[in-house]
């Protein structure tokens, strides 16, 4: 006799074993496929299965484990920064209960986590984030219970000195945030580089798919070029729609408007060049904004609509900041279509 559970109470399972997979892949439709696989396999389990939520546990960190393993080879080699694909959504009701999660879900704490290998990095998310004995983590692992002790161990060491912290107060961050995204949209240099920390990090992450540096932007100065000829030129009124969310817990803007075209040859040369003047100190934002502005009219990928049809709507990019000390200290844009497919 197979397992027999409530639709309730497989959800909430589903759930569970999602978050355990998303904290070891970072990858939304990876992590979904991690889920249903475990969820299956229990309901096909024979007989009574004590702790449900545990059999899940340990059965998505051992799939996660498999899944990383094969994809090391394609992170290596992929172009540009490396982010997750980024939550839209609390991680939980209560703020309370959001400030405890969002630290284990925010995207400076997945790509920390890209340092340590597929089993160092379940030994610590099962320890850290689930709070796992180690006696269960090694069964889970199957190591002996010294070998988890050395692996979370281990992944502390490595891992203590970056660890993300941010400030409290969702709010103040909050604003922080709209200050920033509207300094942008008005050219104002001044204002965005006090709002960011003077050794700030912005990161983009395309895969080589769209428009965006292939290098992280150090410093409050040159983040504040870049922020400014990227928001310039505003599209016509209801082409472009953007929306303040949560990203992974921290505060973020979804921007989503017709069908983005890739950038031909000529096209991405141009925007290279540009990039690297910026980032050289032979400011071309105004070369920047204007090829960011072509991007923008020349939209949809030479599909036409009917008079009675709408352009499909997708997501162009998805931003997220780090607040700590009341500025910002990263910036993280996912550009890569591939990682917004799922929003």
């Amino acid at each position: 006799m197979t397992v027999s559970m409530s639709d309730h109470e497989l959800e909430r399972l589903r759930r569970h074993g999602f978050g355990v997979a998303y904290r070891m892949l970072g990858s939304v439709s990876e992590s979904e496929d991690v889920a249903q696989e475990a969820l299956l396999r229990l309901t096909g389990q024979e007989g009574p299965i004590d702790e449900p939520a545990a059999w899940i546990t340990t059965v998505a960190t051992r799939l996660s484990i498999n899944v990383l393993r094969s994809a090391r080879a394609r992170r290596e080699a992929y172009v540009g920064p490396w982010l997750p694909e980024p939550l839209l959504e609390d991680p939980a009701p209560g703020p309370a209960a959001r400030a405890e999660l969002a630290d284990s879900l925010s995207l400076a704490l997945l790509v920390l986590l890209e340092q340590l290998n597929p089993v160092e990095r379940a030994a610590y998310l099962l320890r850290e984030v689930f709070g796992y004995e180690y006696a269960q983590i090694a069964e889970i692992i199957e190591r002996t219970e010294v070998n988890a002790r050395q692996l979370v161990t281990r992944a502390r060491k490595r891992l203590e000195a970056g660890r993300p912290r941010f400030d409290a107060d969702e709010a103040a961050r909050d604003a922080l945030l709209d200050r920033f995204l509207a300094a942008a949209e008005e050219g104002d240099l001044e204002a965005l580089e006090q709002l960011l920390a003077e050794d700030a990090v912005l990161y983009a992450d395309s895969g080589g798919k769209a428009m965006a540096p292939r290098e992280p932007l150090v410093g409050a100065a040159l983040i504040a070029r870049f922020m400014v000829a990227v928001s310039q030129g505003p599209p016509a009124p209801g082409e472009f729609e953007t929306r303040r969310v949560r990203v992974n817990g921290q505060p973020g803007r979804v921007l989503r408007g017709p069908a983005e075209r890739p950038l031909g040859r000529t096209e991405r040369l141009a925007a290279e060049r540009a990039l690297a003047r910026l980032t050289s100190g032979d400011v071309a934002a105004d070369e920047l904004a204007e090829l960011v502005r072509r991007g923008r009219h020349a939209r949809g990928r030479t599909i036409e609509t009917g008079p009675d049809e709408q352009a499909a709507v997708h997501v162009w990019s998805v931003l997220t900041v780090d607040v700590v000390d009341g500025r910002i200290q990263a910036v993280r844009i996912v550009r890569n279509p591939d990682k917004l497919a799922h929003l």
